[in-house]
């Protein structure tokens, strides 16, 4: 057995290693610790890197070891840890412009977003060029809610650097959220002339416009984006849908069906399919199309909402509300929700819930047009006809490229006697949609107010050819012939109408039901 004294001393000598390395031990440099932080974080040991980095800044509490620790906890994701080592930082001397813009990225990842500002602000000031700090601040004044200060932010950058493809898109964004749709689009065709032959700009630029439902600007970026990269499925999902949009599922079906066998697959492909053999009036198999998408992704909002549209088509009103109540479980502050909401209310005829869910969509983005559109159909139909002009000029100003919201302004100035500047508006509405026959019809009327009765004659002719079934073109062009000394013409008109059994004016508000859910704002 070893003597007690023996024990002793080795017992000592032990201590003596554990607490005096120096002498009894090779103590790891400085130079070695940073080393050992680095390997560990590049193996993803973040807290073997975070230990090393500890000892590294209790020896040597330098700027840069602080911002190597601060990098460690970020990595790890303790943001609130990383954010008060680069501080220390910051404090002892790293004082760039590049640490500045680091506690910014950090800030908005606390969602501490004015903080991120002033972080991002600080670094422009300590460098002016520093081009990620422009545009983190310009992200920061976006998640703020200030897109008018993002978009100065980013226009003023690009006057001095204009070949930044992500300042474009970003500035793009910005002038939409803002309800500013003319410059986005004219910001669009600058950044193509800037970046001729990128076609992942072009469908980035093309993304955002969708968002914003600025359909044919979309379209005409990705057409080119298209012939640019003819084999991407991506590409070819968008343009479906930008074709949808614009009222065009034959062009659609065409896009989805020349797509590789092995791009036909998936959730999306399932959702563009259905809509588009919904829009074709083929509900049986727009329905086996969206069920199965919705089988495979249940809380998908996109699924949902277009499940929920389908719904609606097919006159199921009340089971569209419940399909739309589970979507607002999963997106509580999605304006597009109580929106589509308010339609099914409409059809239904609770015109009272239609305005409040139409509220409740604008008070959730009060840069939402459709929610304004409908609402002013509502004031329409209680014969409010100041009230909707106001709704459709709104809804006119945050997306002056829409068609539709056009008719309805035009509407509503022919019902309030201003038939004048009614046409002005169904000008405008042809011009972007020629295909329109509620729109040839309106004009027609209006044309009619102002005497001018044979291009009123043309326009109902031209209502017939698109929709046979719009009766009440029918009924007015027969009155119209017979007051221009043409009673024969006016008969056979009505002989026409007969035969092809046009008993009723289509609703123009069925384009409510046939406008596709938007499920992306």
């Amino acid at each position: 057995m070893m003597p007690a004294r023996t024990r002793c001393r080795l017992l000592l000598l032990a201590f003596c290693v554990l607490f005096f390395p120096g002498n009894l031990a090779r103590a790891q440099t400085n130079d070695e610790l940073r080393q050992r932080a680095i390997q560990a974080m590049q193996a993803q040991d973040f807290a073997a890197a975070r230990q090393a980095l500890l000892q590294l800044v209790q020896r040597e509490p330098s700027g840069d070891n602080y911002n190597y620790l601060a990098t460690a906890d970020a990595a790890a994701g303790q943001v609130d840890m990383a954010i008060a080592d680069l501080q220390k930082s910051i404090q002892l001397g790293n004082r760039t412009a590049g640490a500045h813009y680091n506690l910014g990225l950090l800030e908005m990842q606390a969602h501490r977003v004015n903080t991120a500002e002033a972080a991002f602000q600080h670094a422009i000031d300590l460098d002016p060029k520093y081009l990620p700090a422009h545009y983190g601040l310009g992200v920061a004044l976006m998640s703020s809610g200030h897109p008018r200060e993002a978009a100065a932010e980013m226009q003023k950058t690009l006057e001095q650097t204009p070949h930044e493809a992500r300042f474009w898109a970003l500035l793009v964004s910005a002038q939409f959220a803002a309800g500013d749709s003319p410059k986005a689009v004219d910001s669009t065709r600058k950044a193509v002339q800037d970046f001729p032959d990128d076609a992942r700009l072009d469908v980035t630029l093309a993304t955002i416009c969708l968002r914003y439902r600025v359909v044919q600007r979309a379209r005409e970026l990705l057409e080119d984006a298209n012939e640019s990269m003819p084999n991407d499925p991506e590409v070819a999902l968008l343009l479906a849908k930008a074709s949808l949009m614009a009222g065009e599922p034959v062009e659609a079906l065409a896009v989805l069906q020349g797509m590789a066998p092995a791009d036909r697959k998936g959730t999306e492909r399932l959702l563009l399919m259905g809509e588009t053999r919904a829009l074709r009036g083929d509900l049986k198999s727009a329905a086996d199309d969206l069920r199965l998408a919705l089988n495979d992704s249940p809380r998908d909002p996109e699924c949902l909402a277009a499940y929920a549209w389908l719904q609606s088509l097919q006159g199921q009103y009340e089971a569209a509300l419940t399909t739309l109540t589970k979507a607002r479980s999963i997106l509580p502050r999605a304006p597009w929700v109580p929106y589509r909401m308010a339609v099914n209310y409409f059809f239904l005829g609770k015109f009272g819930q239609a305005a409040n869910a139409c509220q409740e969509a604008l008070q959730l983005d009060p840069t939402y047009p459709p929610a304004y559109v409908l609402q002013g159909i509502v004031k329409l139909n209680e014969k409010n006809f100041e009230a909707a002009r106001i709704d459709f000029t709104r809804a006119v100003d945050l997306d002056p490229e829409n068609p539709l919201f056009h008719r309805q302004l035009g509407i509503a100035l022919y019902d309030s006697g201003k038939a004048a500047l009614a046409g002005e508006q169904f000008e405008i509405a042809l011009r972007g949609n020629p295909k329109d026959a509620a729109g040839y019809y309106w004009r027609a009327k209006s044309l009619q107010s102002q005497g001018e009765k044979e291009k009123a004659i043309g326009d109902l002719n031209t209502v017939i050819e698109l929709q046979p079934g719009y009766a009440e073109a029918y009924t007015e062009l027969a009155r119209l012939y017979s007051e221009t000394g043409r009673p024969s013409r006016a008969a056979e008109v009505l002989a026409q109408q007969k035969q092809v059994g046009a008993s009723s004016q289509p609703s123009g508000d069925d384009t409510l039901l046939r406008t596709l859910p938007d499920a992306t704002r």
